[in-house]
């Protein structure tokens, strides 16, 4: 785990202190809370960023699937066995901007 050492006005520090008292949290927790909804959405953000760039290329597949049908386990297995290693090099490209 990380440790964050962080400068903040008297104002904030009270309303998170008392905030952490009303709650029987630690300070700690209660910061570390409020950091981590503050940063929520940006893994949304990235994937919404992620199928925009893939739908401008041309290269999105919507509506292949529909929102109820069912994906069996050895379509699943396959699907896993068939992209297994990807991660790494698809990050790569992204981070190429390609």
């Amino acid at each position: 785990m990380k440790q964050l050492l962080l400068r903040i006005d008297d104002d904030l520090h009270r309303r998170i202190t008392r905030r952490a008292h009303r709650t029987g949290r630690s300070i700690n927790a209660t910061a570390g809370e409020i950091l981590a909804r503050g940063v929520a959405g940006e893994a949304l953000d990235a994937r919404a960023e992620l199928r925009a760039r893939a739908r401008r290329l041309g290269v999105l597949a919507e509506g292949c699937v529909s929102q109820t049908s069912q994906v069996t386990s050895a379509e699943r297995e396959r699907a896993l066995e068939t992209t297994e290693g990807i991660g790494p090099i698809l990050d790569r490209l992204w981070a190429e901007g390609r």
